[in-house]
C-alpha cells in the first residue's frame, strides 16, 4: 500500500459481512441557494428515440460479475468507457462515444443494469439539429448493450427556458436503473447567475429503460437539491444525496422508497469538525446484500501538529447505522468515489493526486489483512462500478 492509511479492522467487519453476499415545472430558488424545484419538466421535444445511435447490434451478454467499468480520460472533452476484469486486469472498450461522427464526448455518470446487461449513461453524444436549435448544450440520456452496441436515446430534446436568465444550462448526469431495471432515475437541474450568485437546483426524474415515453418526475421532497441516486440492489431503495437545502436540516444521504415519496430517512447528516461527515456529490456504491455501502466524504484529520481536511472513503453498516472513515488518503490527495464487487470481496476507488491526476485503486479484502494497490497509473482513470 502507497500513501493510503486503511482501517484494517473496519475492513475485516466489512468482509465479514459481504463474503456471505449473492454473487419540471419550472419554480424559483430560495435565499438559502437551490431549493430543488427548478427546472424544465422535460416533457417537450421528442419520445426519446431521436439521435444518431452509435454502433449497430443486439443487446450484449451479461458483463460477468467480476469484471468492473470506468471511465478513462481521452482529452479534456471527451472520455472512454472501459470495461475491466479484475482477476485477471485485461481490458477492452465498450464506447469511445465517436459513433456518431464526432471525436468523443464527456461521460457525466453512468450506471448498469441489474441484469448486467445494459449500460446507461449521460453524455452530449448524438445531438441532432432540434438539440443545436436549443443554444444549449444539455447532455442526453442513452442505453447501450455491454458490447458497445444497440444506441438507443431515452430522454427528449429539452427546452430551452432560460430566457433572460445569465449564463442558463440544464444539467442532465448521474443516470442510476430501478431494481427490476424498467426504468431510469437521472437528475436533471436547472441553473443561472443572478449577478455572482448561482441560483436553480435540481431534481430526479424517471424514464423507461426501454425508450419511447417522455420523462416523469420521481417523487422527493423538493427543499433541496436531490441528486445522485444510488440503488439498494437488495430492497430497491434509492440513496440521494440532498444539497442546498433551505433547512440544513435537511442536507446529507437520505434513503428514499423504491418508488420515492416526500418522508425519505437520514442516514448520513451534513456535519463538521471533529468527528464529522460531509458526504460529497458522488454516487455510493452498494454492497449486494444491501447490508451497507461506500460513500465519499470530507471529515477532519489531525496532521502535522494540525486539523486538516481529508476527502476520504466510508463504509455505512445499514444495521449499525454508522459511518466509519475506511480510507484517509494523505495530503494533496483526495478520493472520488468508489464502488463493492458483487461478491465482497474487494472495494475499487478513484484517488486523485493533486489537480489532476486520477488513478484506480483496489483494496482486496479476501487476506486476513486486505491489501491496497493502485491498479492503474496513467492518471486519467476513474469513476469506476460494478
Amino acid at each position: 500500500m502507497k500513501n493510503v492509511a486503511l482501517v484494517s479492522g473496519l475492513l475485516a467487519v466489512l468482509l465479514g459481512s459481504t463474503l456471505a453476499c449473492s454473487p419540471g415545472t419550472s419554480g424559483t430558488s430560495s435565499s438559502s441557494g437551490s431549493s430543488g424545484s427548478s427546472g424544465s419538466s422535460g416533457s417537450s421535444g421528442s419520445s426519446g428515440s431521436s439521435g444518431s445511435s452509435g454502433s449497430s447490434g443486439g443487446a450484449g451478454a451479461p458483463l460477468p460479475a467480476g469484471t468492473f467499468l470506468y471511465v478513462r480520460s481521452a482529452t479534456a472533452d471527451s472520455d472512454v468507457l472501459v470495461a475491466r476484469d479484475l482477476a485477471a486486469g485485461t481490458e477492452r472498450v465498450i464506447t469511445d462515444l465517436r459513433g456518431d461522427g464526432s471525436q468523443g464526448w464527456e461521460i457525466r455518470g453512468y450506471a448498469l443494469s441489474p441484469d448486467r446487461t445494459r449500460i446507461v449513461l449521460a453524455s452530449n453524444y448524438g445531438p441532432t439539429k432540434e438539440d443545436n436549435d436549443t443554444k444549449l448544450a444539455t447532455r442526453r440520456i442513452w442505453s447501450l448493450a455491454t458490447d458497445g452496441s444497440d444506441f438507443k436515446r431515452l430522454t427528449p430534446v429539452f427546452e430551452n427556458t432560460g430566457e433572460g436568465r445569465k449564463l442558463f444550462s440544464i444539467e442532465v448526469q448521474d443516470p442510476a436503473f430501478s431494481a427490476d431495471g424498467s426504468t431510469v432515475l437521472y437528475s436533471f437541474g436547472n441553473y443561472w447567475y443572478e449577478g455572482t450568485t448561482l441560483k436553480g437546483g435540481a431534481l430526479p426524474w424517471s424514464v423507461p429503460a426501454a425508450g419511447g415515453a417522455l420523462p416523469s418526475l420521481y417523487s422527493t421532497v423538493q427543499s433541496c437539491s436531490v441528486l445522485n441516486p444510488s440503488l439498494n440492489p437488495a430492497t430497491g431503495e434509492i440513496l440521494f444525496r440532498h444539497s442546498v437545502c433551505i433547512s440544513s436540516a435537511d442536507e446529507g444521504l437520505f434513503l428514499y422508497p423504491a418508488g420515492g415519496g416526500t418522508k425519505p430517512k437520514k442516514l448520513v447528516g451534513q456535519s463538521y469538525g471533529t468527528g464529522g461527515v460531509d458526504p460529497s456529490l458522488e454516487t455510493a456504491g452498494w454492497v449486494a446484500d444491501g447490508s451497507g455501502f461506500v460513500f465519499v466524504g470530507r471529515t477532519e484529520v489531525a496532521r502535522n501538529g494540525s486539523t486538516q481536511t481529508a476527502v476520504s472513503l466510508f463504509y455505512y453498516d445499514m444495521a449499525k447505522g454508522t459511518a466509519t472513515a475506511i480510507v484517509v488518503p494523505p495530503a494533496n490527495s483526495y478520493v472520488q468515489n468508489a464502488t463493492v464487487a458483487p461478491d465482497g470481496s474487494a472495494i475499487v476507488y478513484c484517488l486523485r493526486e493533486g489537480d489532476s491526476s486520477y488513478n484506480l485503486h483496489l483494496i482486496d479484502l479476501t487476506p486476513a489483512k486486505p491489501t491496497d494497490t493502485a491498479i492503474t497509473t496513467d492518471g486519467k482513470s476513474c469513476n469506476p462500478r460494478f
